[in-house]
């Protein structure tokens, strides 16, 4: 048992030493330049002999389970990993979600080709993370469609119920990118007692025409739609370009939301207030309604 700690010491020294990508031969190298650490703990050859042979199922029936389950060979162990994730540490009050992929070119039914990520092939994580501390409170990898299983849809939305299920009515806020961000899933984590900030993309049904691109709109200009708990609105950065943001947190001060996302109101874009000002206040109007006449406010 102590050799396999050891074992596992090297992997994740060479990890931290940013060197887990390297030929294992170099590690052991006669150099000043390499951690005398691997030499001292245990020999090359005995190094590649365990993780040759390291195994965390029962190879004899992994044939008939992967039937039905691609991961499954480390299922187990990987079960356990995402419960002592839960275990030991809280997140606080904002937890975001996202992809990652980790570099792999090994042979595995799930690898990906992500061309505008560094490592482009590797196996892609989805990833609930604390936004302050940025500790990994759960994941779960992306394996595609299981063998028995149809065609999946939805699967932003199922992917971000399923990462959050440990955190239901904890009164938390994710936020997420337009990938997952969508009216239903808002509303369902609503009604789970959780806030979303996240962009939206301009294809989605719910979002009124007025709110899409429009070369005639003014740069920094905002126009806001609100239903209910939720607040949807379509920011220009740039001439010809609205980014669309949809929250069920913010709805008096916005622009805490711009900024979340990376799109923060200027002081030169930002409105003064002004008592005097005859302009009617915001109206209330639905976001899922086509038709926004006399419901929208441009500032």
């Amino acid at each position: 048992m102590m050799e396999l700690q050891a074992f596992i010491g090297l992997l994740l020294l060479a990890g931290l030493l940013g060197k887990s990508k390297i030929d294992l031969k170099c590690l052991w190298r006669r150099s000043p330049l390499e951690s005398p650490i691997f030499k001292a703990t245990m020999s090359r050859s005995r190094f590649q002999n365990i993780i040759s042979r390291l195994r965390f199922d029962d190879k004899i029936t992994r044939e008939e389970r992967k039937r039905t389950d691609k991961f499954t060979a480390i299922r187990k162990i990987w079960s356990y990993f995402q419960d002592n994730l839960q275990i030991c540490y809280r997140p606080g009050s904002n937890v975001t979600i996202d992809e990652q992929l980790l570099g792999f070119r090994g042979k595995c039914p799930f690898r990906q080709f992500m061309p505008k990520k560094p490592d482009k092939y590797g196996l892609k994580f989805w990833l609930c993370v604390d936004a302050g501390s940025r500790y990994v409170f759960n994941a779960f990898p992306y394996i595609g469609r299981q063998p028995t299983e149809q065609r999946q849809t939805q699967i932003g939305a199922k992917v971000v119920l399923e990462l959050l299920k440990p955190l239901y009515g904890s009164s938390r806020n994710v936020t997420i990118d337009n990938f997952f961000t969508s009216v239903p899933l808002a509303k369902e984590l609503r009604s789970k007692n959780l806030t979303l900030i996240g962009t939206l993309r301009k294809n989605k049904l719910e979002i009124p025409i007025e709110f899409q691109s429009n070369k005639n709109r003014e740069v920094g200009s905002s126009l806001f739609g609100f239903q209910d708990d939720l607040t949807l609105v379509s920011f220009v950065p740039k001439q010809n370009k609205a980014v669309l943001l949809l929250t069920s947190k913010h709805h008096d001060n916005i622009q805490n939301a711009l900024a979340i996302v990376g799109y923060p109101v200027t002081k030169k874009n930002r409105p003064e207030p002004n008592e005097n000002s005859t302009q009617p206040k915001r109206k209330q109007c639905s976001i899922c309604e086509r038709s926004m006449d006399k419901k929208t406010s441009i500032q």
